[in-house]
């Protein structure tokens, strides 16, 4: 029986901690076990333990607790069965007990501060159990928790999820699935796609399997691609998808795409085109100008333009394509405007200068996004209706070009400014029409279930983006424009909005940011020093996170604990193990997560 026991242990170690997985040296609790006992007390200790891991291992987690438990009751200074006890506590469920024999551990060897696998083990416990909460915030935290380690136990926990009966769920763990990479995952996804209705998890499915590079895929994205009913979204990720899972193509491949009878392959082929630089298949792109779908003849100027072809059989290329100008779709002759603007042609900026001032507020906002991506050749114009224009959203799309082509600064920034200061309408980034067109809108984001008060989450991200533009120019209003946005903002900074602040700001956005940090109002230091967090991995912001935390509401903390795990600075652990203690399982969660991530940084 001695032997059977003696099997069942090694195997039970690949589970002992993340460390452990990733070809560490063995833990403490693997050299005691299987080094010769001394004596009859240490034998004794040495097959209990033996048995302990082997309950583990069969996942009979409460006999492990109860091996553990009566042996300490006869040998409480058993060190290797205080260990084994906590890992059995955990494994289980039982994160307060954990946490209590861990407490009396630590005073009995204080040794055992050291060794991080312990808290750990806690750690994964929580996140484990916030599996079987019947509260969805929990069961979402733990999700990304476990998925955010980066850890082999992940897996079981996402692929759990990916056959969720709630679609958000589904959803989410499809995203997190192209964080890690697994043939499994890989395998799940593409099953679940062919059976999925819900078109937001089919979209997130789409888009982790092209960042996956899974070639497997191929067959079902064509489908999709091709199929009449396929809505716009879904139909454009499935191209972005695609074009990227392929590394090479042949002429006779292209040319199918090109002939294809189904107007979503022949978009497809003009993506390829753009993604491999296929210059010298121009004459496609030609051919696809006066195709019957006016989404195809759009990404066929689109990819006319972005290759800079500028003649075609010893023609200037305008003599082929100018008749794109009388188009009946509104999309191509703004996009042909654009294109005649690069070309150089006069007929180029009068059309979008006509469609700028005209009457209807689609085509005014999206031929201005077509001259904000003119460069050197529609400065003039830009300038001009920069001036002129009474659209706001329009004055802001051509400051924001402008100010990237370092042209009429001051305006542009002041422009941009005043329009920042605007806060009776939500905005949003239209690209709709075009995907090379982006411009500001007034927000038509509708409520969805999976996300609480998107309208308002995308208009932050919007007026992130602004202020992000306005610190990197040193606008003398910018830290004002932070100031008041911090002040305002009620949902909280997330990693992305806070990314979208500083993305392009380097140390210039950081600063204004960061001196923050000793505003008078505890709001602004608090919004400041999650910012600086998550964005900049400013060690200097834990303090004001770590003296914040006692004081503010739940939402908020559930903020200063996601900052300090993207930090993940090591000596932030006793602070994390203290709130692993909180009535609340969503912050312990999160707690468990961050220790996790601090850790292994």
């Amino acid at each position: 029986m001695k032997k059977v026991f003696y099997l069942f242990f090694p195997l039970s170690l690949l589970f002992v901690s993340a460390s452990e997985k990733q070809g560490a040296e063995k833990s403490c609790v693997e050299k005691m076990v299987c080094q010769k006992p001394d004596n009859d007390v240490q034998t004794a200790e040495t097959l209990t333990a033996r048995r302990v891991y082997a309950h583990l291992h069969l996942a009979d987690t409460a006999s492990a607790a109860i091996e553990a438990e009566n042996f300490l009751k006869t040998t409480p200074a058993s060190k290797l069965m205080q260990r084994a006890l906590i890992r059995a506590l955990a494994t289980r469920g039982e994160e307060m007990k954990a946490l209590e024999q861990y407490g009396k551990s630590i005073l009995m060897f204080e040794e055992l501060k050291e060794d991080p696998s312990l808290i750990e083990e806690i750690a994964w416990g929580i996140l484990q159990k916030g599996q079987n909460s019947a509260q969805f915030p929990i069961k979402v935290s733990s999700l990304l928790g476990a998925s955010f380690t980066n850890d082999v136990r992940a897996i079981p926990l996402i692929l759990e999820h990916l056959r969720n009966s709630n679609a958000y769920m589904r959803a989410l763990s499809a995203k997190l699935c192209s964080m890690l990479g697994d043939e499994i995952l890989k395998d799940e996804l593409l099953t679940l796609l062919q059976k999925e209705k819900v078109w937001y998890v089919r979209l997130s499915i789409i888009d982790s399997l092209g960042m996956m590079k899974v070639k497997k895929a191929f067959p079902v994205l064509q489908e999709i691609i091709a199929n009449p009913q396929t809505i716009a979204e879904e139909r454009a990720s499935a191209i972005i998808a695609l074009s990227s899972l392929y590394e090479k193509i042949d002429k006779g491949e292209l040319q199918g795409l090109v002939r294809s009878s189904r107007a979503g392959l022949r978009e497809l082929s003009c993506q390829i085109i753009m993604h491999f630089e296929l210059v010298e298949n121009a004459h496609f792109l030609i051919d696809l100008i006066k195709d019957p779908s006016p989404h195809v003849r759009v990404a066929a100027l689109n990819a006319l333009g972005f290759l800079r072809v500028e003649q075609w059989q010893e023609k200037p290329l305008w003599e082929v394509v100018g008749s794109c100008m009388q188009d009946s779709d509104p999309v191509v002759q703004i996009t042909a405007g654009w294109l005649a603007t690069l070309l150089r042609q006069e007929c180029g900026p009068q059309l979008l200068e006509a469609k700028i001032a005209g009457q209807v507020p689609e085509e005014r906002r999206l031929a201005a996004a077509a001259l904000a991506v003119t460069g050197k050749s529609g400065q003039k114009l830009a300038s001009h209706m920069l001036r002129v224009s009474k659209d706001p959203y329009v004055k802001a799309t051509l400051a924001m070009s402008l100010i990237g082509q370092r042209v009429d600064v001051k305006l542009a920034t002041d422009t941009l400014y005043e329009f920042s200061m605007k806060k009776e309408d939500l905005w949003m980034w239209e690209n709709h029409f075009n995907p090379f067109f982006r411009s500001l809108s007034p927000s038509r984001v509708k409520h969805i279930e999976q996300i609480p008060h998107y309208p308002v989450v995308v208009d932050q991200f919007v007026r992130l983006e602004i202020l992000s533009i306005l610190s990197v120019m040193e606008h003398p209003k910018a830290e004002i424009a932070v100031k008041e946005f911090l002040k305002n903002s009620t949902w909280g900074i997330t990693s992305s909005a806070a990314a979208l602040l500083l993305q392009e700001g380097g140390e210039e956005a950081l600063s204004i940011i960061k001196n923050l940090l000793k505003d008078p109002d505890g709001k602004i230091r608090i919004q400041a020093a999650l910012v600086l967090a998550i964005v900049g991995n400013d060690y200097s912001a834990i303090e004001v996170l770590q003296k914040a935390y006692p004081f503010v509401d739940r939402d908020l903390k559930v903020h200063i604990l996601e900052a300090i795990a993207h930090i993940g600075d090591p000596s932030c652990v006793p602070f994390l193990v203290q709130i692993l203690s909180e009535p609340f399982q969503v912050l312990r969660v999160i707690a468990a997560c961050a220790i996790i991530q601090c850790l292994h940084h």
